[in-house]
């Protein structure tokens, strides 16, 4: 097992490439150099999830190909499909342009002529909440390397309000763009699927803790209960030799929780709990909810309205101009707040808190005036 930096620096270069999957030097350079000193050892690392790490000339990708259909992803608010019916438009266009610069004008008019062929949806550029959805896509392949932006802030802001002029000017990096839009991952998706023999079991697992931060046998299939149960610290201690972070084994629940003295990147840093007044009311709802520590925890709607008045009646002072609206306020703001966390999960109007939302249970709750 390999100890002291260089294990340290192979950790934050894996963690790095679960959260931004596509590493380039011009939009991570730290971490870049982190994938490129390490590559060697993080492909073997990727490896164990089922994972490949990728590379042409200066970029690298961590490619997560499904298993038997299924991926490992963490709670978050997933992309409209609109948005990404025009990321993919856009990364189309891109690979057919000839050259290595162009603008956001540019770009418009040729995925509008693209989604003509779909009769016009779902971008019609004269249509400012397409500029809008456009824009975001554009953003995604800017966040991503793909392109890197070269003009002024207040070019874009002209064109998304007014439609008039160049936009932003962009270059085109056509080795990340190679790398975002190959097609590899869905033969590798379909042979996955077609291969029975291969014991996947330990990957899924192993995925489903490092990239959720946890893990509940009771939704798990027999079959993996069982391997959870005969390799439960094997996969503890990988999930922690991979992350750095620390394994909580409970009955109910695997938690992995991640290292407060590391710097993390943004992408796997919840901040839950904040100190604002949100999370305040989210740990003081988990609180009233949650009435045992471990397991699953189904909630009917109305004792979860029930809390909500409880709190707006009893703390409506201290709450925020959108929180004391109404005891629906509180409701709905903790909901998206909890479950864009993994926290909670709704069902026809009940709340189901997961095993993880026990462990906020009995916090100290203080909340001044002034917050």
């Amino acid at each position: 097992m390999m100890l002291g930096n260089d294990h340290a620096e192979i950790q934050a270069a894996f963690m790095g490439l679960l959260a931004s999957p596509l590493v380039t030097p011009w939009r991570h350079p730290e971490l870049h150099v982190l994938v490129h000193r390490h590559a060697p050892t993080l492909k073997v690392w990727a490896k164990r999830l089922g994972y490949l790490l990728a590379g042409n000339n200066r970029c690298y990708r961590l490619r997560r190909p499904p298993i038997g259909g299924a991926v490992a992803l963490p709670a978050a608010t997933p992309i409209p499909r609109g948005q990404l019916v025009l990321v993919l438009y856009a990364a189309s266009c891109l690979e057919a342009s000839l050259g290595e610069s162009l603008t956001l004008q540019e770009l418009s008019d040729d995925v509008a002529q693209l989604a003509q062929m779909n009769g016009s949806w779902p971008y019609d550029p004269n249509h400012r909440p397409d500029r809008q959805r456009l824009l975001s896509a554009v953003n995604l392949l800017t966040g991503h390397g793909v392109l890197e932006k070269r003009t002024p802030g207040t070019l874009q802001n002209d064109w998304e309000r007014t439609g008039s002029g160049i936009g932003a000017g962009y270059l085109l990096h056509r080795d990340a763009l190679m790398l975002l839009v190959n097609t590899d991952d869905v033969d590798l998706a379909l042979a996955r699927r077609a291969d029975g023999g291969e014991d996947t079991r330990g990957a899924e697992l192993l995925r489903v803790l490092v990239e959720c931060q946890a893990l509940y046998p009771a939704e798990l299939p027999e079959s993996h209960r069982d391997y959870l149960v005969a390799h439960r610290s094997r996969l503890a201690e990988r999930a922690e030799e991979l992350t750095g972070g620390q394994v909580e084994v409970r009955s109910d629940a695997l938690v992995l929780v991640l290292p407060a003295s590391r710097e993390l990147p943004q992408g796997l840093v919840c901040g839950f709990p904040d100190a604002t007044t949100l999370d305040w009311v989210s740990l003081a709802m988990i609180d009233s909810l949650c009435q045992e520590a471990s397991g699953f925890h189904r909630v009917p709607g109305e004792q979860v309205l029930a809390a909500a008045e409880r709190i707006h009646r009893d703390k409506g002072k201290q709450l925020t101009t959108a929180l004391r609206e109404s005891p629906e306020a509180i409701r709905d703001a903790v909901a998206a707040r909890l479950a864009g966390i993994g926290l909670l999960r709704l069902e026809a109007g009940d709340w189901i808190l997961t095993p993880a939302a026990g462990r906020y249970r009995d916090a100290e709750l203080t909340l001044s005036e002034d917050d």
